[in-house]
């Protein structure tokens, strides 16, 4: 009998202990981050404050328009990390959990920030983020946002109140999933119009867009090149259609074998696949 305990009890912390050595030696619960995304933490070279790296505020000098110019940087580098950029209490709660030394966030809520963080932090160890595939990880987000609810007021349109309030609008949950995927190296960007965004993950070379308000437990091939508004009768491409023309993205005409529990729709009057995830 205690032979029987014995072995049971070591066939436990052998399973604890994967799933502990699945992150990296040298990961600290408390600190998820460190080690990781310090190279996205500058000294602006405008302020000379604590900045993200492709804030377009570091770029206000330059002549073709500080968003413009950090979005060439993006295209030229061919790197989608770049479209995303975080200030004040976002950066502020990554910041923290980099335990990295930041200048010019001290007007920050405190408070605020401390809440922020922690569910930063939770959602951080909740998974193996570090060895997590570009889906695994695009799944753990939608689920994540969308324990939010629905609500369009003002006061919904942050990542604070998805994450904390557990209230959100479009842009609430957008740029809820926007912070999450930076936290764990996941491209993003949104599409959408003035009265509607939502986002859209680089999973696997392939831009897949989800639409968090409707709670929807599936993705869809990302129509990138669909233009959000006109000027002058001519068609206008979202900055991320601006980003996969000059790097030449190929909208997939099949996602077949590259993704599991695919299923089919009309989506625009045509036959689309719906990339299921429960």
């Amino acid at each position: 009998m205690k032979k029987n305990l014995l072995v049971a009890a070591m066939s436990a912390m052998l399973v604890i202990g994967t799933a502990i050595s699945s992150f990296a030696d040298t990961y600290d619960p408390q600190y998820p981050l460190k080690g990781y995304m310090e190279p996205w933490l500058i000294n602006s070279p405008v302020t000379g404050e604590t900045a993200w790296k492709s804030d377009p505020h570091n770029f206000i000098n330059e002549s073709v328009g500080p968003m413009q110019y950090a979005l060439d940087l993006a295209i030229a580098n061919k790197d989608p990390l770049s479209l995303s950029y975080f200030r004040a209490r976002e950066l502020a709660a990554i910041a923290k959990l980099t335990d990295y030394p930041t200048k010019g966030l001290e007007s920050v809520d405190q408070e605020k920030l401390e809440r922020l963080t922690t569910e930063l932090r939770d959602f951080l160890n909740s998974f193996d983020w570090k060895n997590a595939s570009d889906y695994e990880k695009a799944v753990q987000i939608a689920k994540r946002i969308t324990k939010a609810d629905y609500l369009d007021q003002e006061g919904t349109q942050y990542a604070y109140s998805c994450l904390v309030d557990g209230k959100a609008n479009c842009s609430g949950y957008t740029g809820a999933a926007r912070l999450l995927a930076a936290c764990v190296g996941l491209p993003i960007d949104e599409l959408g119009s003035v009265s509607h965004t939502y986002p859209v993950f680089l999973v696997d070379n392939i831009w897949l867009s989800y639409e968090p308000s409707n709670k929807d437990d599936y993705f869809n091939v990302a129509e990138v090149y669909t233009p959000a508004f006109y000027l002058v009768g001519e068609p206008h491409l979202t900055p991320l259609g601006e980003y996969c023309k000059a790097t030449g993205y190929q909208v997939p005409t099949t996602v077949e074998g590259r993704f599991p529990n695919i299923s089919y729709g009309i989506i625009y009057g045509k036959q689309a696949p719906f990339i299921k995830f429960n």
